[in-house]
């Protein structure tokens, strides 16, 4: 369903079970998500959850809602949203809304919500070329890299920055060889690669850079790693600015917004 209905939008990218099941439920602890289901008899005709926050997180993440486009224009997306907000008490952030589908946004605005961040989508092609990038794969203790790279990069508070490896490696995606290194500067690319029945493709999901010159480097051995997997596409999504990835030949293909709901929970 979710497959369905992203596709030709700026979150469009191969859905899986394995995927929606690594994504909803907790890295860390293992719990399951809080989500609400709308049936039609037994077909399910929609859905909404959220993802519990991982310990040391300041929200719990939204995913949804979720419709058949059967059942659309019926105001069940605004009670699957509405009875999932109402189960739960954490503050909450919703996944990445793209601003070409219309209504989406609107749709949480209309509902209360608050634009948190915009985030540019990038597609670029696989490379040719031989791939010699030091990955996770080729060092010891690619735990506490992640986590210095965590602290030092992103900003994270100690405790959290721990536990960016375990929490990257439950995603179903995560592969050690597709985390990229630059050693002499700390620096990472958390690449993800996913396939399914239809298409294919190559997320750059992190860049933890010492400068826009490893940031680079780093972005064009993606890409070639992107050949050497044999994937469709390279894509991209940043809340900074794009222009490393445009220098590295990506393309801007769309913007999406993350919403939070005001108020105390």
């Amino acid at each position: 369903m979710a497959q369905q209905c992203i596709a030709g939008y700026s979150d469009d990218r191969p859905v899986s079970a394995s995927l929606v099941r690594s994504r909803l439920t907790n890295a860390l602890t293992g719990a399951p998500p809080v989500l609400t289901v709308a049936r039609d008899g037994r077909k399910v005709v929609g859905w909404c959850a959220v993802r519990r926050p991982e310990p040391g997180e300041q929200r719990a993440r939204l995913w949804g809602p979720v419709v058949d486009l059967a059942a659309r224009r019926a105001g069940l997306g605004r009670r699957l949203l509405q009875t999932v907000v109402e189960a739960v008490e954490w503050p909450l952030v919703t996944t990445d809304v793209p601003v070409d589908r219309d209504g989406a946004t609107d749709f949480f605005i209309r509902s209360g919500w608050e634009v948190l961040d915009t985030i540019s989508v990038l597609h670029g092609a696989p490379a040719d070329g031989v791939f010699g990038a030091v990955t996770a794969a080729d060092i010891g203790e690619p735990d506490a890299y992640v986590a210095a790279a965590a602290s030092r990069f992103a900003g994270l508070e100690a405790s959290f920055a721990a536990s960016t490896w375990p929490r990257w490696r439950d995603d179903a995606r995560f592969q050690p060889e597709t985390l990229l290194l630059d050693p002499p500067t700390g620096s990472l690319l958390l690449a993800l690669a996913q396939k399914n029945a239809t298409s294919s493709e190559l997320l750059l999901a992190e860049v933890w850079a010492a400068d826009a010159q490893v940031r680079r480097r780093l972005i064009s051995e993606a890409h070639t790693l992107a050949g050497a997997r044999q994937v469709a596409t390279v894509r991209a999504v940043t809340r900074q600015d794009p222009g490393d990835f445009v220098e590295c030949g990506m393309r801007v293909t769309g913007r999406c917004q993350t919403f939070t709901l005001p108020g105390g929970r």
